[in-house]
């Protein structure tokens, strides 16, 4: 029965979530033919990132639509997704442990905020790195609350 609810969450999220990394490498790539396209992508991704030149890897030889922190968060997740039936499964809704999040938030939120006071400059390969260790729990909690919200809507409407 849990199965029906988390699996069509878990393949839109994993759908939106190749899509959106698809957008990220897109946007370069166009731009290096000259696509206008190119710029309205960029200017979508612009509220959930700063686009840093300096701060962002580039391809095509232009940079990425986000910067690598953030392209990190987004390639961790789609590596939590594929971890995600083999350590999850789609037979139970039940979000992780908190401190488990806590956790693994913390190297991102030290490295975060030092950048921010000045107190040391990250490569972006660090960056990078650890956006992919955040970002990989992210699914456990995403598809799990979404798979519990969509149960919860369901019994409402029954």
């Amino acid at each position: 029965m849990m199965r029906n609810r988390i699996l069509p969450v878990y393949l839109v999220t994993l759908i939106g979530t190749l899509a959106w990394l698809g957008a990220i490498v897109l946007a370069p790539y166009l731009r290096s033919r000259g696509i206008p396209l190119a710029r309205f992508i960029y200017f979508c991704f612009s509220p959930v990132c700063h686009q840093i030149p300096g701060r962002s890897f580039s391809v095509f030889g232009y940079p990425m639509a986000v910067c690598a922190r953030c392209l990190g968060i987004y390639f961790g997740f789609l590596a939590g997704m594929g971890l995600y039936p083999l350590l999850r499964g789609f037979s139970k809704v039940r979000l992780p442990k908190a401190k488990i999040f806590l956790a693994v938030s913390l190297p991102i939120v030290a490295d975060t905020a030092g950048n921010l006071l000045g107190l040391w400059a990250t490569t972006n390969v660090l960056r990078l790195v650890t956006g992919i260790l955040w970002g990989a729990v992210l699914p456990f909690y995403f598809v799990t609350g979404l798979a519990e919200l969509a149960s919860r809507g369901k019994k409402r409407i029954e």
